[in-house]
């Protein structure tokens, strides 16, 4: 309601001037470090703020709808609808997966099934939950223990006819198709049967430093 809205407001304001110690406040993200608010710098629709030029054009005049995420540390394509109702229609698709297909290349150091048993796909299927220690993690666990099911499809990524070889010098290249979509789904699969994804500083093992920036 307004008024809920309006206390919560002013009481958010309050807690910011007198910098009351009780509260944890988060530091406002950098306008780089979102999609929205790389946006907002090159100046599209509601996004945009006072000091960026607006262009005249109609796609920088409209408000644009975000349709889906990507995972922090993961790169990729992110889609953008014009209107509400072009935002409604993608996100039905997303959820219900009838006309959104999703791979993803993932670089793992080990991966057994491929080195050890000759295999060049497979499926993993492994059910996952919040974990219970960490906050921001997810983790293994039986599906009569809360667990959901999850499901992804692997198999050995090949540019060329000599890439699969060569590329166990310097780990593997997999490509990933996650039938269900659990939280940190990819990563706690690939963790599980091999080594994890290189850079991952959750769940891999040899994690990199990670330039947000870059």
């Amino acid at each position: 309601p307004p008024s809920v809205r309006s206390a919560a407001d002013e009481a958010f304001s309050i807690i910011q001037r007198l910098h009351i110690p009780l509260m944890n406040l988060p530091t406002p993200t950098e306008d780089w470090e979102s999609a929205q608010g790389q946006l907002r710098l090159l100046g599209y629709g509601d996004f945009a703020n006072e000091n960026t030029h607006k262009s005249s054009t109609t796609t920088k005049n409209c408000k644009l709808h975000v349709v889906h995420r990507l995972d922090c540390q993961t790169s990729g394509v992110l889609l953008f609808a014009r209107n509400p109702e072009s935002a409604s229609k993608l996100c039905k698709s997303w959820r219900e997966r009838d006309a959104v297909k999703k791979m993803y290349l993932a670089h793992v150091m080990c991966w057994p099934p491929y080195e050890n048993q000759k295999l060049e796909e497979g499926t993993i299927e492994l059910p996952l939950a919040a974990s219970r220690t960490e906050r921001i993690k997810w983790e293994v666990r039986e599906l009569d223990d809360g667990g959901k099911p999850s499901t992804t499809k692997w198999k050995i990524y090949k540019e060329d006819a000599d890439s699969a070889e060569e590329s166990t010098k310097e780990g593997v290249v997999l490509e990933l198709h996650p039938i269900t979509g659990r939280t940190h789904q990819l990563r706690i699969h690939c963790a599980e049967v091999g080594s994890g994804i290189v850079g991952d500083s959750l769940y891999g093992d040899s994690p990199v430093p990670w330039d947000a920036g870059n």
